[in-house]
């Protein structure tokens, strides 16, 4: 093995070592000081030893996107193509999250950040209604996810109210 093979393998080692990478984002840094095929080997041997591993970090991704940041499919599949992972593999990762799940990530990014503005202070108009749902599309959520959880926060609301 070359001298350049072995430094550019320990600075993989030490990049792995902090976070997860895609085989992509590796491949940038350490084109910034090895030839290509220095950087190949070493992607290659780090695959070999399991730490380099698209799929687990697809789905590490997958997950963090949706329930940790509340991103919808559409943005978690954007975010992940520019790490570096392909379409067909964000979609395999993002599968695991249903319809229903996002529902109720919806519901709850709702009930959070936006419940006071639609009910509480009596500006349930249309055009707060807009800025809600234009708000929760940047996030990458499709309209009929967002259409059925406005309309189950509507009806909670609408309950809570009778209950009085």
């Amino acid at each position: 093995m070359s001298a350049e093979f072995e430094t550019a393998k320990k600075r993989a080692m030490y990049l792995l070592g902090g976070k997860d990478y895609s085989k992509k984002e590796l491949r940038d840094k350490l084109l910034k000081n090895y030839s290509p095929e220095t950087c190949e080997a070493v992607i290659e041997k780090m695959s070999e030893y399991g730490f380099l591993d698209d799929e687990r970090y697809a789905k590490k991704l997958a997950r963090k996107y949706i329930l940790v940041q509340k991103y919808g499919k559409t943005r978690a599949k954007m975010m992940m193509i520019q790490k570096g992972l392909g379409p067909s593999l964000a979609d395999e990762a993002l599968r695991q999250y249903s319809t229903d799940d996002l529902i109720t990530e919806i519901v709850g990014i709702i009930e959070k950040k936006y419940y006071d503005r639609l009910f509480i202070e009596g500006l349930e108009g249309k055009k707060e209604l807009q800025k809600v749902m234009a708000s929760l599309a940047r996030r990458g959520y499709g309209f009929e996810e967002i259409k059925k959880a406005v309309s189950i926060v509507k009806s909670e609301a609408d309950f809570d109210f009778y209950e009085d």
